[in-house]
């Protein structure tokens, strides 16, 4: 006896021979209420899935236990952000039986007439973490979301356009699978405003791209910038390098001044983000100009003081100092007290006394660094050739958080 799995598709009255004969002869009928009502003319008990879900769970070993027919119910396919995953891993698969129908992201494909191997896919289903749509915004044409009560189409319009998306449109599935289905496509400051049915989902549509590409590399030039201040292009590639970012990387930049370090580093993690912390507010509107105009959306702007600013920020596996480090090693140390296990905080110093601080702190901490000096050049014309006009040192430090030794016995 195995529990069996049934995927309703997006309409359950159009459900093939074999899944209905399953359903209609459970002893035990599991689903949401939305589900269950549907199939509320059968003689089955029935158990809503609400939370916890431990709860449910135990139910249905209960059940299962007793030797009932146990079926489970699920929109769409339940192996596409369904409940199929959790049952497996809860009761084996050697216990489960699949049943796949189509999910709501097929009927979305087919209804925009888009390839959906093309498509990302996510759920923004009971998350508020906007990450993964963010990312998936930077790398691909159409992007369909599934959403909930609170990650409404109002709201994810609103967040885009708080990260000065303009060059993606938006489309509304309504009701699918019902008389009242309904497809509405609009822009983003459009779906902003408005009320849809609770019983939705999006697509996500690209019209256009960022005013300039994003890439590693960018010519200081079309940073927009205080009078030129900047982590010059050099300095930028070797500070990057230093930091060793792996695509899932969550990475502060504190003292971001205009951005360039966190816009570059935005474009290698490509499904982390980037905290971009400054505390004067001319710079925070130059960091939100560079964001949008590269379409760097998976960094996050925070203004104001950095030991403030990062209390509720997930903790870092990589940090960058590019300003701000000063004599004090307050600052310095709260840092580090945050950095993940065996991450990297990487500090830019153009000061010996903040390379002193830095040296300083990571020796009391024991911790391995090491200091690179960066000192380039760069062309500019004279008489008909060019010369060689030098830029300001800048030392690097970078330390690696060891892993506290495992004691023995």
């Amino acid at each position: 006896m195995a529990i069996h799995v049934v995927g309703l598709g997006i309409d359950p009255d159009t459900l093939p021979e074999l899944h209905e004969q399953i359903i209609t002869t459970a002893d035990v009928l599991v689903g949401g209420k939305r589900q269950l009502a549907a199939f509320a003319d059968l003689d089955a008990e029935t158990i809503p899935i609400t939370s916890p879900l431990s709860n449910v769970f135990n139910a249905i070993e209960a059940s299962y236990n007793a030797r009932k027919e146990v079926v489970v119910i699920a929109d769409g396919d339940p192996l596409f952000y369904g409940i199929g995953d959790s049952i497996i891993k809860k009761f084996g698969s050697e216990n489960v039986v699949i049943h796949p129908n189509t999910a709501t992201i097929q009927a979305i494909a087919a209804r925009a007439k888009v390839s959906w191997q093309d498509m990302r896919m996510l759920s923004l289903h009971g998350r508020n973490d906007y990450t993964p749509l963010y990312t998936a915004l930077m790398q691909c044409d159409h992007v369909a979301v599934l959403t909930d009560d609170t990650n409404i189409p109002a709201v994810i319009a609103q967040k885009l356009l708080d990260r000065g998306l303009t060059w993606f449109n938006i489309g509304i599935f309504e009701d699918m699978g019902t008389d009242n289905e309904k497809i509405t496509n609009c822009t983003l400051d459009e779906a902003s405003c408005r009320s849809f049915s609770r019983l939705n989902a999006v697509l996500i549509k690209r019209t256009g791209h960022p005013e300039q590409p994003l890439r590693v590399g960018i010519p200081d030039t079309q940073f927009a910038t205080e009078r030129k201040l900047i982590t010059k292009r050099p300095v930028r590639a070797a500070s990057l390098s230093m930091l060793e970012l792996e695509p899932r990387n969550i990475m502060w930049d504190i003292g971001a001044g205009s951005g360039s370090v966190s816009i570059e580093a935005a474009h290698l993690l490509s499904k982390g983000a980037v905290y971009s912390v400054e505390r004067k507010s001319e710079r925070v509107d130059l960091i939100r100009k560079n964001r949008a105009r590269f379409g760097a959306l998976n960094v996050d702007i925070l203004h104001g003081d950095a030991q403030t600013c990062i209390e509720g920020l997930p903790t870092p596996d990589r940090i960058f100092i590019g300003g701000g480090l000063g004599s004090d090693n307050a600052l310095l140390a709260s840092l580090c007290e945050r950095l993940q296990q065996h991450g990297l905080i990487v500090v830019n110093c153009t000061l010996l006394s903040s390379l002193e601080t830095a040296k300083n702190h990571f020796k009391s901490c024991g911790w391995e660094y090491d200091v690179t000096m960066i000192q380039a050049s760069v062309s500019s014309p004279l008489a008909g050739d060019i010369r060689l006009d030098s830029m300001n040192p800048i030392f690097i430090i970078s330390a690696r958080k060891p892993v506290p030794e495992k004691q023995s016995d």
